[in-house]
């Protein structure tokens, strides 16, 4: 990871610490975030004043190519009522090689706000906007990432929709200008009611390909979030691509770790 983005990561930890009290928060399992540990999320932001510090390792054996390990630091901060703060920068292995958004060592800037709880009539919404600063390896321009996300309760059983648009700020040879990526899920607590320490996590996805001319990547991934205390939240989880470029993902998985403070 750049200098810049761990200087930046350390400078916002310092500052999101010195804005809230000293007392210690509880992290709720059941509370979806980007990549922990799947590629969906829920409708709600974490509560106002709380800080998530997460970290994850993910790997990503592809079809062709080499397997690529991705190390991605998270902090997350309930700036105001139904409102969080999101800034992450991601580290990965042989990065001269990637194509599209995501380039190893940028550092992603992102608010989640959430405009309503689930009522009888309405599941709850909440819409995500992330900006992605060019300090990686042979990144250019500034992305753009916007995001909607439906979360709707059936029982103990909860279906979440996320659909999002990514515009590249610099497209660099054959990578599409724009991308768009689609995910339905749904989230289950296992053990409920006589524990409630474990959250199931399933979804199907299709996105565009980061090459013009290449089809979809489509797949699926489960994962598990378990409560380690009313601090530490645990979570695993495993994926594959059924169709896209020849490429494409034959088995992805990860493991990480969330602290709230």
């Amino acid at each position: 990871m750049s200098r810049l983005v761990l200087c930046t990561i350390s400078v916002m930890i310092g500052f999101l610490l010195g804005l809230v009290p000293l007392r210690s928060f509880a992290l709720d399992h059941d509370n979806l975030d980007p990549n922990r540990p799947i590629g969906m999320e829920d409708a709600y932001a974490i509560p106002k004043g709380e800080i998530g510090m997460e970290g994850g390792v993910r790997f990503n054996d592809r079809r062709e190519g080499r397997t690529r390990v991705t190390f991605q630091p998270q902090i997350i901060y309930g700036a105001f009522d139904n409102t969080q703060i999101e800034i992450q920068g991601d580290l990965m292995s042989d990065p001269n090689t990637l194509v599209g958004s995501a380039k190893s060592g940028d550092l992603h800037l992102g608010v989640l706000y959430n405009f309503n709880t689930e009522t009888l009539q309405l599941p709850a919404f909440a819409a995500r906007v992330e900006v992605d600063l060019p300090t990686g390896v042979n990144s250019k321009g500034v992305d753009t990432q916007l995001t909607g996300i439906l979360t709707r309760s059936f029982g103990r059983l909860r279906a979440h929709l996320n659909a999002g648009y990514t515009i590249l700020g610099s497209p660099q040879g054959q990578e599409r200008p724009g991308t768009y990526r689609a995910v339905a899920a749904v989230s289950y607590p296992l053990g409920y009611p006589s524990s409630f320490r474990d959250t199931l996590i399933a979804s199907i996805y299709t996105r565009q390909s980061d090459l013009q001319g290449q089809p979809n990547n489509t797949g699926i991934e489960i994962g598990l979030r378990h409560q380690l205390t009313s601090r530490i939240v645990l979570d695993g989880g495993l994926g594959t691509e059924f169709a896209g470029p020849s490429d494409r993902t034959a088995l992805t998985g990860t493991v990480g770790l969330s602290v709230g403070f």
